[in-house]
């Protein structure tokens, strides 16, 4: 059975853009820390098709003086400019791309300004006359990325009483909209035959609602602001997805064996125009290794200016392995009249394996869809260089035996820097305060030191030192990051790289902070959900990624031998090198990391024979020692 879901918009975004897409799962009680590092590749919306949408009135920001600049009472000492200055706080992101970005455009820096509310509005000095039109859209060009605040258009047709409209509601935390991206506002209701309309943008955060430092969001930027006529036939469809869980994650990459028997599938709908659309049909169709029967949807009338989210189930049985599209397409009868056909489609896909699971698609979108990545780690977050975790959530469906973890490597990281995978059970996760020290069956991995050869790979292959046997449940993988945490070209660095061209659930990537204050000195929550992401943090049940052949590592030798405890590690080469003291029972009772010729105390361990494992992330050299 199809479900629907029909909500009155009066909003509508245009493009082929996946935000907004039906999450039944939600997302976390907390926001995620801002992120220093941003963008990787961000795809930009596709601005409006040639239309018969006639312009009424336009700005692009080229003279200040037609805009009016100014904040509700009880905020901030805090205001919009119009200029060509980009953003400059301390998470910059980079300047809008708008159509005339070159002569000017609004700008609210909320990063910059950072302070307790944050209430402020760029509002037209002029109003419109549109007492000629009932049917009135306003388009603007826009860059918004998401910390806390909230961004809304509202329409006066007196200059005193304003009627909002929230934009950017489907932005996620740490998320952006593309650059620019190209948004239409509805306002016939309110402005349509009006003879004096004013449009004002405005930001919206306050400490009541967010705590100690209100907003303190990134940025806001608006550019090439027009009032246009309604179009009469205005079909879109913002967005679809695919799900082997049913609570909206939507896995790049599955182990045949973890396929439910269904999936789950919908899209969202959207009548912009004036006019009903009639015997609007939604067929899901699909390709790949094995066929699977087209789905097609009867989803009747929809009326001007409300959206349907569509939801169903869709039988698969056993899938072979390989690729699969998936393809949504609608029709309906004013189809042929439609403003702009490039919004009538959705694509997603992914893949079926035989042992890899991935929550990322990076590499592999389907055609046509232009990944959005960013990068995350050890230089992201303030006075967090080591132990930052970054967490993925996995659902088993048969038990799975884990044998390692593949990781994408973010192009900032740098040599030298360390990574540790592990499995945590989501209810210590999950739990509060959250526990992050506790990996299923007590194995993680000793710390793997990061290459050059890895980061111009852009992916690391870490085995568990012993296979992990899940049963069926939820899991986060988990991946510990050390590092220097400064820009320094020879620090030692870790990113990892985050997709954002699939909205994902809240909870389905996560953030651990070993450091966490508030901003007024309180202890922070540490755990952190709601990103909507999917860090590059694989699954594999490959039982082959645990063998792992290294070159002999030259040059390294150890003194006193045998010893009373202390004993000087000798290298050859300076650079960093991991240190595991090994018992005779094969266990590892120490471990270190060194950067030069170093001397260890052992004293603390029992009489006997030891092997001690050094490396430096490529080639080992094991060395006997003796202690009495």
């Amino acid at each position: 059975m199809t479900n629907f879901y029909v909500p009155v918009l009066a909003l509508a975004l245009v493009g082929g853009s996946a935000y907004g897409q039906h999450l039944p799962q939600g997302g976390s009680a907390t926001l995620a820390k801002k992120f220093i590092e941003t963008s990787v590749h961000t795809s930009a919306r596709p601005t409006p098709a040639a239309s018969n949408r006639a312009v009424i009135w336009s700005d692009d920001f080229s003279d200040p003086g037609t805009w009016v600049i100014g904040q509700e009472a009880g905020a901030s000492a805090d205001a919009w400019v119009i200029g060509t200055d980009a953003p400059s706080g301390a998470f910059a992101i980079d300047p809008i791309e708008s159509t005339t970005a070159d002569n000017g455009f609004a700008l609210f820096d909320s990063d910059l300004l950072c302070s307790g509310n944050q209430i402020a509005y760029v509002q037209m000095a002029d109003p419109v006359d549109l007492s000629g039109y009932a049917g009135v859209v306003l388009q603007f060009e826009q860059l918004f990325r998401r910390f806390r605040g909230d961004c809304f258009v509202d329409v006066s047709v007196d200059g005193s009483n304003w009627t909002e409209f929230e934009v950017n509601a489907e932005v996620d935390v740490n998320s952006s909209t593309p650059n620019p991206d190209v948004e239409l506002v509805n306002l016939s209701a309110i402005a349509g035959g009006q003879s004096t309309v004013w449009v004002r943008f405005r930001y919206f955060s306050t400490v009541a609602e967010h705590g100690p430092g209100g907003g303190c969001d990134y940025a806001w930027m608006v550019d090439d602001v027009a009032f246009t006529t309604l179009p009469d036939n205005e079909i879109q469809m913002d967005y679809g997805f695919v799900s082997t869980t049913g609570t909206g994650e939507e896995y790049g990459r599955i182990p045949q064996q973890q396929l439910p028997g269904f999936l789950n599938v919908g899209a969202g709908l959207f009548n912009f125009g004036s006019e009903t659309q009639t015997n609007v049909v939604l067929t899901t169709s699909f390709t790949g290794p094995t066929a699977i029967p087209d789905l097609v949807t009867e989803v009747g009338s929809i009326e001007s200016q409300v959206v349907v989210d569509t939801d169903d189930n869709v039988g698969i049985g056993s899938l072979d392995l390989g690729e699969y599209t998936v393809n949504y397409t609608m029709t309906s009868d004013q189809i042929g009249l439609d403003e702009n056909p490039d919004n009538n489609t959705q694509v997603r896909n992914f893949e079926v394996t035989s042992t890899m699971y991935s929550l990322d698609k990076i590499g592999d979108h389907a055609a046509g869809v232009v990944e959005n990545l960013q990068q995350v780690g050890t230089a992201s977050f303030t006075d967090n260089a080591t132990d930052v975790k970054l967490l993925t959530m996995y659902f088993v469906n048969v038990e799975m035996t884990v044998y390692g973890f593949e990781v994408g490597i973010g192009p900032a990281s740098r040599a030298g820097g360390t990574i540790s995978i592990s499995l945590l059970d989501t209810t210590d996760v999950l739990s509060t305060p959250s526990i992050v020290n506790l990996p299923i069956d007590g194995v993680e991995s000793d710390p793997y030191v990061l290459t050059a050869a890895d980061v111009t790979a852009g992916v690391v292959t870490i085995p568990l030192p012993q296979s992990v046997t899940l049963a069926p449940g939820a899991y986060y993988a988990c991946v510990t990051l050390g590092g220097s945490g400064t820009t320094a070209a020879t620090d030692p660095e870790v990113f990892v790289l985050d997709d954002l061209t699939v909205p994902q659930p809240g909870l389905a990537s996560a953030l651990w902070l070993p450091v966490d204050f508030n901003e007024d000195g309180t202890e922070g929550p540490h755990f952190y959900g709601g990103n909507g992401t999917a860090w590059a943090i694989r699954l594999s049940s490959n039982s082959t990624i645990g063998v792992r052949e290294e070159e002999e590592l030259a040059g390294v030798s150890l003194f006193p031998n045998p010893t009373k405890g202390l004993v000087t590690i000798n290298l050859a080469n300076d650079g960093r090198h991991t240190v595991e003291v090994i018992n005779a029972l094969g266990e590892v009772v120490l471990t270190n990391v060194i950067n030069r010729t170093t001397t260890l105390d052992l004293s603390g361990l029992a009489a006997g024979v030891y092997n001690a494992r050094i490396s430096n992330g490529v080639q080992s050299s094991i060395q006997r020692v003796v202690l009495n």
